[in-house]
């Protein structure tokens, strides 16, 4: 094994740094579990088996159908073309990562680079909490600020919600930008393994994408976090006073109706009261709880640093938690059309009919006539 090892180092690892994985414990923390490695793999793919034609098809509804063509659905169009993004890129990492032997970037940082491992991810991951907000800031504005909404023409609107998604695009690149201080670096080493199966056929050099100084790690982490703190505390406050607007104006409703307080008018309010607090209970739960054990991760991850704990012993320890994040975080690309047809009937329908086999145009028309209809009358009664 020695001298397999002194061949190897004069051909591979002549100038890099060696890395004594000589005793059992140390070195089983570099490999892959195949079981484990099995495990994700299966659920990743089964993951981008739901998402890619999911997210795919929510923009073919949101195509084909014209009530479909509102400024919240721009911004949740944008979301799908950005969860499309991250699960392509990501499952091409994650595919290098859980087909190798070793815990290592150097196969996905030799194809791609470092920066090219990570860059489409994180760029993905900002313009999905943009996106996000802008969902939520849109209905915050539809419901408590209906005089102030509905006076801006439609033409406007949507040429503003454009900006901002070329803006929030734009940011999400930057942002990204500044996080790769974070990964830029690649380290390589060479291993030394011990003497026994089943590390004999091992690879000896490794590498792994790291920061381009401490305070590269340091921005990187706090970056991250502190765009998804903030981003939760916004559309907290806002889903808070949307849910607070709705009830008001639904006990307003009742009690201008104390004859009849079983009217339609009522009862419509009170289903588009629900309907609506479901859609932001499930859209903005659902991203941020399948986020947010990935930041406490980072933020775990910075304290330590600025303990003065080393980064490998800090990864050792949660390695695993680490990739149970990455579990959520893959499934948060997908889940949002689930949670459209879920939450909301007139997205049910929306997807119905954008599907239906119907060749009669005439039919078609005025199934879309009846639809706008519909929708009109919906969005009327969310601002009563």
């Amino acid at each position: 094994m020695d001298q397999d090892f002194e061949v190897n180092k004069s051909s591979e690892c002549s100038r890099l740094p060696l890395m004594n994985l000589t005793l059992e414990e140390d070195a089983s923390i570099y490999l892959l579990d195949n079981g484990i490695s099995t495990t994700m793999l299966t659920i990743l793919f089964t993951i981008l088996a739901v998402g890619i034609p999911g997210n795919l098809a929510f923009l073919f509804v949101v195509a084909r159908v014209p009530y479909m063509r509102t400024i919240t659905n721009v911004y949740l169009a944008t979301l799908a073309v950005a969860d499309l993004m991250f699960l392509i890129s990501s499952i091409v990492q994650y595919n290098f990562y859980f087909t190798h032997p070793v815990r290592s970037h150097l196969a996905t940082a030799s194809f791609v680079g470092c920066v090219g491992a990570f860059f489409p991810q994180y760029v993905t991951y900002f313009a999905s909490i943009s996106m996000v907000s802008l969902v939520t800031h849109e209905r915050y504005n539809a419901i408590c600020k209906p005089f102030l909404y509905h006076g801006q023409q439609g033409g406007t609107r949507l040429k503003q919600s454009l900006k901002l998604v070329v803006g929030s695009w734009l940011v999400a690149v930057g942002l990204a930008g500044l996080v790769m201080v974070r990964y830029a670096k690649l380290f390589k080493t060479c291993a030394i393994w011990p003497d026994e199966e089943p590390y004999y056929d091992l690879p000896v050099q490794l590498g792994y994408c790291v920061a381009v100084s401490h305070w590269g790690l340091i921005v990187g982490h706090v970056l991250e976090s502190i765009v998804f703190i903030v981003a939760l505390i916004t559309n907290a406050i806002m889903c808070t006073l949307i849910i607070i607007n709705l009830n008001t104006r639904v006990r307003r409703k009742r009690e201008q109706n104390l004859l009849t307080p079983s009217s339609v008018d009522t009862q419509q309010a009170l289903h588009i009261r629900n309907q609506v607090t479901r859609m932001l209970i499930a859209n903005g739960a659902v991203f941020f709880l399948c986020q947010t054990p990935f930041i406490a991760l980072s933020l775990g991850f910075l304290v330590e640093n600025l303990l003065g704990v080393p980064p490998d012993v800090t990864y050792r320890k949660l390695v695993f938690a680490l990739t149970v994040c990455h579990v959520f975080v893959f499934l948060n690309s997908a889940v949002n059309p689930i949670i459209y047809n879920v939450t909301s009937r007139h997205y049910r329908q929306a997807f119905v009919e954008a599907f239906s086999r119907s060749t009669n145009k005439n039919d078609h028309k005025i199934d879309c006539n009846q639809n706008a209809v519909k929708q009109s009358h919906y969005v009327a009664l969310a601002v009563l």
